[in-house]
């Protein structure tokens, strides 16, 4: 995951007003990840992915890479 994409779910659960420890808390995962994710520090899992976006609104999207 790029550090562009950790910035928009960083952003989005900001404006939420959600907390990484409660983000974590609703998708069964220790905080440490998310801020992790958050920072482009780690990559994390589509499952888990798919998880936080749809806490916060946002939509996983995969598509073909045009050659």
């Amino acid at each position: 995951m790029s550090l562009q994409e950790g910035r928009l779910i960083r952003d989005t659960r900001k404006k939420l007003g959600i907390n990484q420890v409660d983000l974590a808390q609703q998708i069964g995962l220790s905080h440490q990840p998310i801020n992790q994710v958050e920072n482009g520090f780690e990559s994390i899992s589509l499952s888990n992915l798919r998880k936080i976006c749809d806490v916060i609104g946002l939509e996983v999207v995969i598509r073909e890479k045009n050659a």
